[in-house]
């Protein structure tokens, strides 16, 4: 892949958990940790917050969590997905059955993003807990939320804080919890509802 070997991913690997944050990995540099990652039988947990994957590196990501049935929370926050990183990270989501944790935070993510997510969080029961916080989600992501949350019955947890979903989109939302989702916990902190 052209990349300097992370010493640190190579000391690290055997670990339950894999904390590279602000490594500036890239997109290459994340796809070589990808490679080795399809494999791993040790990792758990694995946190890649803020190294700049950009789209290509989250469809590494995506692509490798469709092989890997051992992580069970991934911290993908800060990468700059943008769209094309969330169409790969929703078809992840709809093979992959261990992922409970999914943080997506300050991704560039927008209403274009969540028609591909929403999709896939209606046919993933295993996902337990999302952090779509810090994007620019507005008022046709809280409609298609609002529709996937309805059929969703495995989030306990959704974090939607510091979006701009109003108006409609928030009144989806609303009825896309409805009775079905008594128990689960909704962060809309700072984000704008009217």
């Amino acid at each position: 892949f052209r990349v300097v070997p992370a010493s640190y991913f190579l000391q690290h690997m055997q670990n339950s958990t894999l904390v590279m944050m602000h490594r500036g990995l890239g997109p290459q540099g994340t796809k070589a940790l990808a490679v080795p990652l399809v494999t791993n039988t040790s990792i758990l947990r694995l946190n890649l917050r803020d190294n700049w994957m950009e789209g290509m590196g989250g469809a590494a990501i995506a692509e490798m969590l469709k092989g890997n049935c051992y992580i069970t929370e991934v911290d993908l926050s800060n990468n700059n997905l943008e769209v094309y990183g969330a169409k790969a990270i929703a078809g992840m989501l709809k093979e992959n059955s261990t992922l409970v944790r999914l943080i997506l935070s300050g991704n560039h993510f927008t209403d274009r993003s969540t028609e591909h997510l929403c999709p896939a969080l209606i046919t993933n029961t295993k996902l337990q807990h999302l952090d779509l916080s810090y994007n620019a989600l507005g008022e046709s992501a809280g409609e298609h939320m609002g529709d996937a949350l309805s059929e969703n019955t495995g989030l306990r947890s959704l974090n939607l804080a510091w979006n701009c979903i109003r108006q409609k989109g928030a009144v989806m939302l609303a009825n896309g919890l409805g009775v079905i989702h008594l128990d689960m916990n909704v962060a809309l902190g700072w984000t704008w509802l009217s």
